[in-house]
């Protein structure tokens, strides 16, 4: 069997993080909280348990990292924006026992991740 050849092109980091999120261009707009999967330097996979998003949907999304001894003595948060690129189902029967949701939604950065600390 032919290897599949990977396509993307930013490394991606497991890594478990809350993400706020709401759509652009909504006053007030309705606040989405998601948990990521991963992370790169183009965009991320995080899961929710409801979403209304659909693909295209410009976000403004702000995730917060806790402390961390030699990185960020005192923690800081991430802000961006991202177009949804994929909204899917979740698969009761995935191996990954860490899912909690039942949506996950795959997003690209619209600009580079901003730290604020």
């Amino acid at each position: 069997m032919e290897s599949q050849k990977e396509r993307r092109i930013y490394h991606r980091v497991p890594v478990r993080l809350t993400a706020i999120c709401h759509k652009v261009g909504q006053s007030p707009g309705r606040i989405y909280t998601a948990n990521t999967v991963d992370v790169s330097s183009g965009g991320m996979l995080m899961e929710m348990n409801t979403c209304d998003l659909d693909e295209g949907q410009l976000l403004s999304v702000d995730m917060s990292l806790p402390p961390t001894e030699g990185l960020l003595e005192f923690g800081g948060r991430f802000s961006t924006y991202a177009r949804v690129l994929r909204v899917e189902s979740c698969e009761d029967d995935h191996p990954d026992t860490h899912r909690r949701f039942g949506r996950q939604i795959a997003l690209e950065f619209c600009q580079s991740m901003r730290l604020q600390v």
